[in-house]
């Protein structure tokens, strides 16, 4: 299985894609211990954001320039790691939701940036960033409605469906990560102003926790204008 970022390189010529791949995980593992780090993740973020709305943190701003690029507007739809790290400080916590998708909304917060990911066992064909042509079905995670894109949108796909809308704003209900997941892979999306660096830190803090909690093998990588087809 390939990932592929041609289609909005030419047009972001400055993203870049972490991609972490897990093998054999045990998803259905107590995530208990998490419950410090999360903490502390909430606390750093609060630190990182200061007495400023969290809008003017670089890594946001910038998030909320992308949406608008390709027609979104981020007050009614906001990047994952906005609305994730505001429902965080606003409640004190992170959703429990099971021990993959606890670890990546943790490091999502702790590093400020977009996060996701799919069960792979239930993916068909090399995994897409592109444009959407529009009209494509979608069907959100948790919902039983359908929707449909609009042209120019940024979207994950498979050879299938569409598996995120808007970026990162909103997963299908498909391909989710659960607790019988077993084979997965989760992306950071990093805008133009997130350095390499900081997708480096968010890899080695995904690839530590995983393995830590869920056991199984990985591989990691980052797509960008001068590799922007992975290897899954």
């Amino acid at each position: 299985m390939k990932f592929d970022i041609t289609d909005v390189i030419e047009k972001y010529d400055g993203v870049h894609i972490g991609v972490l791949t897990a093998l054999g995980i045990n998803n259905k593992t107590s995530v208990d211990g998490l419950k410090k780090l999360q903490e502390d993740a909430i606390q750093g973020a609060e630190r990182q954001i200061g007495d400023q709305p969290p809008t003017k943190h670089p890594h946001i701003s910038s998030w909320r320039e992308m949406y608008r690029s390709f027609g979104t507007k981020p007050g009614d739809y906001r990047p994952s790691a906005e609305a994730l790290i505001r429902r965080a400080i606003k409640t004190g916590e992170l959703p429990t939701i099971n021990a993959a998708v606890d670890i990546y909304n943790l490091v999502s917060v702790k590093h400020i940036i977009p996060m996701g990911g799919f069960d792979t066992d239930h993916v068909q064909g090399p995994i897409k960033l592109r444009l959407s042509e529009g009209d494509e079905v979608f069907t959100p995670l948790g919902a039983s409605k359908q929707e449909e894109t609009y042209p120019g949108e940024a979207v994950y796909a498979d050879d299938s469906r569409i598996l995120t809308r808007r970026w990162n704003y909103r997963d299908c209900d498909e391909t989710k990560i659960t607790g019988d997941t077993v084979n997965l892979v989760m992306f950071i999306d990093a805008s133009p102003e997130i350095s390499p660096k900081k997708i480096h830190g968010a890899l080695d803090d995904l690839r530590l926790l995983l393995k830590l909690y869920c056991d199984g093998s990985y591989s990691t990588g980052i797509a960008s204008k001068d590799n922007p087809v992975i290897e899954l």
